[in-house]
């Protein structure tokens, strides 16, 4: 026979320092069943509420960007788009949609991944011995800096007015 965790019970007692042995024994279920309620109440908690103003793939989109992937990756994973420039456009609009950034920083936040930490993580591996992976991290620290601006072109238009010059008097005859 199963029975119903009471929720607010749970957390009560696991937040007051009860061992989920004790609370298993006090609700009558399995200590397995304690500690997976318990995993699945507090990432609910974790979860940060900007993520519900966003679409179902919007949301996808953003856990692919925390987990690692290029903006155009996580849009393949999130988007059913038909080519790989498709998910460049939607990656880079997603990408510069301030929602979408502030979810972003909220899910890294909520995963511990705040700049602080990302900074301490980047310092060790600059300063580490490996230098390949050394090199890798100055980069990586540089591109965060903005000390690479992106390549860019400009296009001129002009008017030049020139006049024609006799050239041929320093011809080799």
């Amino acid at each position: 026979m199963s029975r119903k965790i009471d929720d607010k019970e749970l957390l009560r007692l696991a937040d007051g320092g009860t061992p989920q042995k004790d609370i298993a024994e006090q609700m009558g279920v399995s200590g397995a069943a304690i500690s997976k309620r318990l995993k699945q109440l507090r990432s609910i908690a974790a979860r940060p509420a900007i993520l519900d103003t966003l679409t179902p793939q919007q949301q996808n989109f953003v856990v692919e960007i925390v987990n690692g992937k290029s903006q155009t990756a996580a849009a393949l994973s999130a988007y059913n788009v038909g080519s790989i420039d498709s998910a460049k456009a939607i990656g880079n609009k997603l990408a510069n949609n301030p929602a979408i950034q502030e979810a972003i920083t909220a899910v890294m936040e909520a995963e511990g991944l705040t700049k602080g930490v990302l900074v301490k993580r980047l310092k060790d591996h600059v300063q580490g011995k490996d230098a390949s992976v050394s090199l890798k991290a100055v980069k990586t620290g540089l591109e965060l800096f903005d000390s690479f601006p992106a390549a860019k072109s400009l296009r001129i238009n002009a008017n030049v007015e020139c006049s024609p010059v006799d050239l041929s008097k320093y011809r080799n005859r």
